[in-house]
């Protein structure tokens, strides 16, 4: 815009120029001396880089062009409405700026005003361009800056599940060692203990009693036998049930949210929850936590259902209530966070109000070639 802005000036005052040169014969030293300062002046202000100073040059060239006009030759006039529009920037006054240039028209007469009001409609014309432009740009740099935010709030999101990852994961490993280790010293532990005293004893009365000896051994084979079954069993179950994984903590916030708003709930699920990872787990639960809270507000419902699916290549969350429903749905707060919160693993909310209200979360999963 800067350049087009220059290139308009120039034109005119290459059209000027030319009109002196048709109107006069031999142009004066003089009038070209006035030309060059117009020129030393406007490159001046187009080396200034703050907009107030370039202002006032530009102030002092409508100044010198009137003047020029009135005391050197009246096509410096023809200069005056480019100058003037490129002050404003397309953003100031252009009323009151057309209503000043049209003074000029008073004085002037023949081609010479037909001339001046053709270059004052361009100049305009011009000015309506570049304030368009300019707010076009401007709404550009917003969307630019919001883009800029969602990005921002994007990363910081996903510092957040990357840190609930790790916490969740710490917490699972110390509740596993615990439980761990509180079964070894409760069960195999004490088993282990009895059969040392039965060996004990044993050994003592090998060579009294034989008999009692052997029975002891035998009681101690059984005992060790019992902790060996309990060791596998235990290693059997290290591995945590499914409901650990994600779906009891989902199932006790539905069951939490029914007994504080006395809606009747219920929780399903199907397909191997063993593929949500704790990352889904947490979207999962905060979508069906956030679309709960918006049934208690705004469904008028009396019962409201939770189901959580595992399909071919989606993980899929439902929350369904019985209440009055929206044909046309409107996206406030808690609606956009749950897309946001989605698209952020690659996922999709599909919310439906016409039966009730029915809120869907789309995960996309790819599974593992085994």
């Amino acid at each position: 815009m800067e350049r087009w802005s220059i290139g308009n000036k120039w034109l005119v005052l290459g059209l000027a120029i030319a009109l002196v040169y048709a109107m006069e014969t031999a142009p004066s030293p003089r009038l070209i001396l006035f030309i060059l300062l117009y020129l030393a002046i406007d490159l001046t202000a187009l080396l200034l880089q703050k907009t107030v100073f370039r202002n006032v040059m530009h102030g002092l060239l409508i100044v010198y062009c009137s003047v020029c006009a009135g005391y050197v030759n009246p096509e410096f006039a023809l200069l005056l409405p480019p100058i003037a529009y490129e002050t404003v920037r397309g953003t100031g006054p252009r009323i009151v700026v057309t209503a000043l240039l049209a003074i000029p028209l008073l004085f002037l007469e023949g081609t010479l005003a037909t001339v001046y009001a053709f270059i004052a409609a361009l100049s305009l014309f011009n000015g309506i361009l570049v304030r368009r432009l300019l707010l076009r740009l401007s709404r550009q740099e917003e969307q630019l800056d919001k883009l800029r935010l969602d990005q921002e709030k994007m990363r910081k999101q996903l510092n957040g599940n990357r840190e609930f990852i790790r916490a969740s994961e710490y917490a699972y490993k110390l509740e596993e060692r615990n439980r761990l280790s509180q079964e070894i010293h409760d069960g195999i532990g004490h088993s282990m203990t009895g059969a040392l005293i039965q060996m004990e004893a044993a050994k003592r009365v090998l060579h009294t009693d034989p008999a009692g000896a052997e029975k002891l051994l035998q009681n101690a084979i059984g005992i060790s036998q019992e902790s060996i079954e309990r060791i596998r069993q235990t290693l059997k179950n290290m591995k945590p049930p499914v409901e650990q994984l994600g779906i009891h903590r989902i199932r006790n916030a539905v069951e939490a949210f029914g007994s504080r708003s006395g809606l009747q709930t219920s929780v399903v699920h199907s397909g191997d929850l063993e593929k949500i990872t704790p990352l889904y787990w947490k979207v999962i639960h905060d979508n069906v936590t956030e679309a709960l809270t918006n049934t208690a507000k705004y469904g008028s419902a009396t019962s409201v259902q939770v189901e959580v699916r595992v399909l071919g290549k989606w993980i899929q969350a439902v929350v369904t209530d019985n209440g009055r429903g929206q044909a046309k749905i409107v996206k406030g707060m808690g609606l956009l966070g749950m897309e946001e919160r989605t698209a952020a693993v690659s996922g999709t909310v599909i919310a439906d109000g016409t039966q009730g209200f029915k809120v869907t979360t789309l995960i996309p999963y790819v599974p593992s070639k085994e």
